[in-house]
């Protein structure tokens, strides 16, 4: 802002007309300085807002591939999931199938609590005893049972024994020597079904009568059976 002297302060004609050229072109320059500020306020205000939006786009642009990315890794990983799970469901599927076609099982090879002997004659293996003994366990068990299969002219093609907490399950698949030691009458079947008989009562009677031993409980009598 100019003060604008008086008359008296201007003096001559020249002067004051000089004076106030002088006064209009100030003014102009400050216009000019003004409007050019605010030229540069405004492209700076603009130059600003259009880098925040620019800033804004690309986040969410980076959110969207970074969404996409995350449900594609879920995907992967559910598809691995359902591949291993049909893997094992196979898996599972043919170990069933197996343990089905066999004679014997693991469920079935752990001993029980009764003492137990049962032949038959093998459903795989034709001309083949299946003897399965189920009793106290002894370190003298093995020779006692090798001594009885010896003792009908039988040989142990094949066995599986199975010890838990001291009692022991033996299944022996036997064949004999002699034609005839597979039949149903007195031969080899009937000396190793006696021999065995032997080995299973004479373990509940050490485990009844021995040293510092309780005689057994009634679920623990000798079960036999031939078929």
């Amino acid at each position: 802002m100019y003060s604008i002297p008086s008359y008296y302060e201007l003096g001559s004609c020249s002067s004051s007309g000089n004076f106030l050229q002088g006064v209009v072109l100030s003014s102009s320059r400050t216009t000019t300085t003004n409007m050019g500020n605010s030229s540069c306020s405004t492209a700076e205000k603009k130059a600003e807002a259009a880098s925040k939006n620019h800033s804004e786009a690309e986040r969410r642009r980076r959110k969207r591939i970074n969404t996409h990315l995350a449900t594609l890794h879920k995907a992967s990983l559910l598809a691995e999931v359902v591949r291993r799970l049909r893997e094992l469901k196979k898996t599972t599927a043919e170990f069933a199938a197996n343990d089905t076609n066999s004679e014997t099982s693991q469920s079935n090879l752990f001993p029980t609590e009764c003492d137990e002997l049962n032949l038959c004659h093998s459903e795989t293996e034709p001309g083949t005893i299946k003897a399965t003994l189920c009793c106290e366990d002894r370190p003298e068990l093995i020779s006692e049972i090798t001594a009885a299969v010896k003792a009908a002219e039988g040989k142990v093609v094949r066995a599986e024994m199975a010890t838990v907490g001291g009692r022991t399950k033996s299944i022996l698949w036997v064949q004999f020597v002699s034609p005839t030691g597979c039949g149903s009458g007195g031969g080899g079947e009937g000396r190793l079904r006696r021999g065995l008989k032997g080995v299973v009562n004479r373990a509940a009677a050490l485990s009844s009568t021995g040293p510092g031993l309780q005689a057994l409980p009634d679920n623990k009598r000798a079960r036999l059976s031939q078929y």
